[in-house]
């Protein structure tokens, strides 16, 4: 018969292999490294409640009724999906936008075909996108007032969102 204390040394010993065994079980946390954190922030991404967001309208406007890259942004965003990619980022979605300038069902195709046009070059770079993840929104989120000239081209732009795998 065994003594009652060393019962309990042992139930004790028991419960504590037990939390142990379950302090290795836990999944690792999820989000993003330390290293992919400092490149978001390098390259402008700014963290939301949907992810991580590149706003390209101060690097990538479009003129009006354009879809079109200018000159040298092309190179911009492949650059940018090399970085993105240097640090395990290989997918994002990609978000088109226009003004309210123009037909509701005209300004979604506008929009759609800003946004292939950024993904294209991180695509050739090597990034991955299902064809749900290149989307227009057409006139549907505006940033500014589209009263103002300034305000619909604020929103003529193409946003990159990130998420953690």
């Amino acid at each position: 018969m065994t003594h009652p204390l060393q019962s309990i040394r042992l139930l004790l010993l028991t419960a504590l292999a037990a939390l142990l065994a379950a302090c290795q079980s836990v999944p690792p946390p999820t989000g993003f490294s330390p290293a992919q954190i400092a490149v978001l922030q390098s390259e402008g991404f700014i963290e939301t409640d949907t992810g991580w967001e590149l706003t390209l309208n101060e690097r990538l406007l479009f003129p009006s009724d354009e879809s079109r890259l200018q000159p040298g942004q092309e190179e911009r965003i492949a650059t940018l999906a090399r970085h993105l990619l240097s640090v395990g980022i290989a997918t994002a979605r990609v978000e088109g936008h226009s003004d309210s300038t123009g037909t509701s069902a005209y300004n979604l195709k506008l929009s759609q075909a800003r946004a292939e046009a950024v993904a294209a070059p991180m695509q050739a770079s090597g990034m991955r996108f299902t064809p749900d993840q290149v989307v227009g929104r057409g006139e549907a989120d505006p940033l500014s007032n589209n009263a103002t000239a300034v305000g619909r081209q604020d929103n003529r732009r193409v946003v990159v969102i990130v998420t953690p795998a």
